[in-house]
């Protein structure tokens, strides 16, 4: 394997109230990262309810680009 190629995983934590609106945010960050038309793939996700704001939760979520 190349130093130069090797396979990335993106974490992303992001906040929401439903979740739509927690996998669209999760989704528009790691195509900032990969590339608008990259093809993506979850490993995990992760929510939880966010402390610091009543009925909005925080969601963790792991990604890696296909291909």
């Amino acid at each position: 394997m190349s130093t130069r190629a090797f396979p990335l995983t993106l974490r992303v934590t992001v906040s929401g109230a439903t979740p739509d609106e927690i996998r669209e945010k999760a989704v528009a960050r790691a195509h900032s990262f990969f590339g608008p038309g990259a093809e993506l793939d979850v490993t995990s996700a992760e929510a939880e309810p966010d402390a610091e704001a009543e009925g909005r939760y925080r969601a963790t979520v792991l990604f890696r680009k296909v291909g």
